[in-house]
């Protein structure tokens, strides 16, 4: 299987390096970066991202600790937006079909991002997703700060934006109040005046980094656990995977020549691949958000923060030993994951499975 996905791996490689992109493919381009800025697209990474460097759906943008990033979004089905990428972050967008609507979905994977977006039309819909709540945007301008501590932060300086939690509780952010969660409580409103805004994020980042100071280790015990349960359900599920290699394959040089196949081969393809990439997916989107926390985590613990025992008495540094072994396989997979889901869009009228 690992073979497989070495090979797979190239083959997009190869992909990405010959095919033609097309309009429809591109949702806009990146009109200000500073430092380190990279992107990952259907499994390999782009070289070279400079200013206007054209922006796919299902990209991954990562910033550096030195690095920022401003996107413009300008596809057509879409309201203008401009996203804000501050250092330390990583995010996607993916654009698909839900209910009619053509929807465009950010999902941060941690760090800070500021957004501004255009009045929606009624055919349209941009929501933001963490890994405990949906953000559903209603035309503002708001930033959404994710650390590694596990705690939201969602501020809004004009417009209105929904917050959605896991429970299915909604609560809005307007400008004079904030919405937030904290690592054990459930999320809240906190009414903060307009003119006190930026010092109040500034305080609240200050505080949510000496938090992850006090409690990293708790923090890495947390977060093992939860890598260990998803990189295993991530495995198995790929391991299902490599038992529709023709599909992949076949996607993949397809996706190179600009064409998809026959009705009756998408259909059969579909019916193959869609169930399990449902599940896929849920895995993923859960996993790359533990992975980028383990990530921050891991700077503190090479500076000896969070040093202790894991689970079953493994220590930490083994742990994270570990954690580096596995770093490119998951990443692989989880680029795999993102190419496939963007294959099966173009075979299902944009909708997702």
């Amino acid at each position: 299987m690992a073979h497989f996905l070495r090979g797979l791996a190239a083959a997009l490689f190869l992909a990405v390096c010959t095919a033609g992109i097309s309009a429809q493919d591109v949702v806009g381009s990146i009109s200000y970066l500073e430092g380190t800025v990279g992107m990952v697209r259907d499994g390999a990474d782009v070289d070279g991202v400079a200013i206007g460097q054209d922006l796919q759906s299902f990209d991954l943008l990562k910033t550096g600790s030195d690095g920022q990033a401003e996107l413009a979004i300008t596809f057509t089905r879409l309201p203008r937006m401009t996203v804000k990428m501050s250092a330390d972050t990583q995010f996607s967008l993916e654009v698909a079909t839900v209910e009619g609507r053509q929807e465009s979905t950010i999902g941060i994977l941690g760090g800070q991002i500021a957004l501004k977006v255009a009045k929606l039309l009624p055919s349209q819909s941009v929501r933001v997703r963490t890994d405990s709540a949906a953000m559903g945007v209603r035309g503002t301008d708001f930033t959404v700060t994710a650390p590694e501590s596990g705690d939201v932060l969602v501020t809004c300086d004009e417009g209105e934006v929904v917050v959605t939690d896991d429970q299915g509780k909604d609560l809005t952010a307007i400008p004079g109040t904030v919405v937030e969660k904290r690592p054990g409580e459930i999320y809240r409103t906190v009414p903060v005046p307009a003119t006190g805004l930026e010092q109040f994020q500034t305080r609240w980042r200050g505080e949510r980094s000496q938090f992850v100071q006090m409690n990293a280790l708790r923090l890495v015990q947390a977060n093992a656990r939860l890598y260990v349960r998803l990189s295993r359900e991530f495995n198995i599920a790929h391991q299902e995977l490599g038992r529709s290699q023709a599909i992949m394959r076949k996607w993949a040089f397809e996706d190179r020549a600009g064409r998809i196949g026959t009705a009756a081969d998408v259909l059969q393809e579909r019916r193959t691949i869609g169930a399990l990439l449902q599940r896929l997916r849920r895995t993923a989107f859960q996993l790359e958000r533990v992975a980028f926390r383990l990530e921050r985590l891991q700077v503190l613990h090479d500076r000896g923060v969070g040093v202790g025992a894991i689970d079953g008495g493994m220590t930490t540094k083994v742990f994270f030993a570990q954690v580096v072994r596995e770093r490119r396989d998951v990443a692989r997979k989880l680029a795999l994951t993102r190419f496939l889901t963007k294959q099966y869009l173009k075979r299902n009228e944009g909708r997702l499975p």
